[in-house]
């Protein structure tokens, strides 16, 4: 045997060595993986690695029943490229990729446009249940050739890919089963872990509930009895000042003004302590009475209820909400308005409840309101919208104001 052959032969044993130990550790990964997508990349890696390709990917055809990623493989610079990645996870690159014949193109090919440093690709289709799932290309930065050996190997691993991704979705399948099947036979135990998860998300809301009406008091002492406090310490400091002076009707005057003060803050705490004892457990007309006749008790201002004619159901938290809007429109009228007569209403019309508190007092201009009354209009109307009712204020000076509201309802009960 001359030099030549022994040359020749060497280097065939070489290909072979390399062929034989790709091979075995192709199937070695592919017995360690457990998804579509770690098979995939590991037939990837060890082909690229023996064709000496500089990059691999993976274009999917997503007519599996699962839809496959894009992938990629190897040190490249145009594998990092956002645009490249996005062009190869694109429709029209999967649709050009799977019509085409040539499987070993130049620059032509669809995934060498643009900033890529390949000039050229070879590519393989993978199988999976007798339909192609997708093609794996391999980018070489010259024109390259792959041997009938290389071919031999290529087809195998096509074949292990392909049995690997059916025992995986095999596998998935008999998963799925076993998984109804418990279900099935669990089924007592499922409903009754439903009813403490029911139960755990009624003890949630009705934390959530009791926090909402905790912000709302906070608030509520906030924007009322601490201001109150405020307002008393500072009219304090100034009497002390007028004491000092010996100024008795600088001091009167004030003692005047705290003395209002303090019996508005009493009418607002005694309310408030009313509000938060009644339970919504009567029918909303009758709890509009009650309401009405306690404003009366409270201001010794009769209140009109002839028009209360209401006969439909809210939910206690609708009701809760409604009569607090009501009760906060009274409040507004005891402070601020002056007036003598109050009008309430409550009607059915058009599919909805009519709800209005009217009085002949002196009005305001909406831009001009008092922070105070501003506080107090916004609560009506953050409340009107929690229960998906409309809210409208008219008013103007000299005129009286009127709080409406409109609640709809899918439904009327009978009386």
């Amino acid at each position: 045997m001359n030099l030549m052959q022994k040359q020749r032969s060497e280097t065939e044993n070489d290909n072979i060595r390399l062929l034989l130990n790709a091979s075995f550790a192709l199937s070695g990964y592919l017995l360690e993986t457990h998804s579509e997508e770690a098979a995939i990349l590991a037939a990837m890696r060890v082909s690229a690695d023996l064709l000496s390709a500089e990059g691999s990917a993976f274009v999917p055809f997503n007519e599996w029943q699962q839809s496959m990623p894009a992938l990629k493989y190897g040190k490249a610079s145009f594998l990092q490229s956002g645009d490249w990645q996005e062009r190869l996870s694109a429709p029209a690159t999967r649709h050009t990729c799977r019509i085409c014949e040539k499987k070993q193109a130049g620059s032509e090919c669809v995934l060498l446009q643009g900033a890529v440093d390949a000039r050229n690709v070879f590519c393989v289709s993978l199988r999976c249940e007798g339909r192609e799932i997708g093609m794996i290309s391999y980018f070489f930065s010259a024109p390259t050739s792959v041997s009938d050996d290389q071919h031999l190997f290529l087809a195998e691993m096509v074949r292990l890919t392909d049995l690997t991704l059916n025992n995986q979705r095999a596998h998935a399948q008999e998963v799925e089963a076993t998984r109804l099947t418990h279900t099935s036979l669990d089924l007592k135990e499922k409903l009754l872990a439903l009813d403490v998860k029911n139960e755990e998300l009624l003890e949630q809301l009705e934390y959530k509930a009791i926090l909402d009406e905790r912000t709302r008091l906070a608030r509520e002492i906030h924007d009322g009895l601490a201001q109150t406090l405020a307002f008393l310490k500072l009219e304090a400091a100034r009497m002390q000042a007028y004491v000092s002076k010996g100024d008795v009707e600088a001091v009167s005057r004030t003692l005047q003004a705290c003395y209002k003060t303090l019996s508005d803050a009493y009418l607002d705490a005694r309310q408030a302590i009313d509000n938060l004892r009644r339970v919504p457990d009567e029918r909303l007309g009758d709890w509009l009475e009650l309401t009405a006749a306690d404003f009366t008790t409270l201001t010794g201002i009769e209140v009109d209820t002839t028009n209360v004619h209401l006969y439909h159901v809210f939910s206690p938290n609708v009701k809760a909400q409604l009569i607090r809007i009501v009760q906060e429109a009274l409040t507004n009228i005891r402070k601020h308005a002056q007036a003598c007569v109050v009008t309430l209403s409550a009607f059915e019309r058009d599919g909805a409840v009519i709800l209005e508190v009217r009085d002949n007092g002196r009005g305001f201009a909406p831009e001009g309101t008092q922070p105070a009354s501003q506080y107090g209009l916004r609560s009506m109307r953050e409340r009107a919208e929690s229960i998906g009712a409309d809210f409208q204020i008219i008013s103007t000076p000299g005129a009286g104001t009127t709080v409406r509201l409109r609640i709809p309802i899918r439904e009327k009960a009978s009386p």
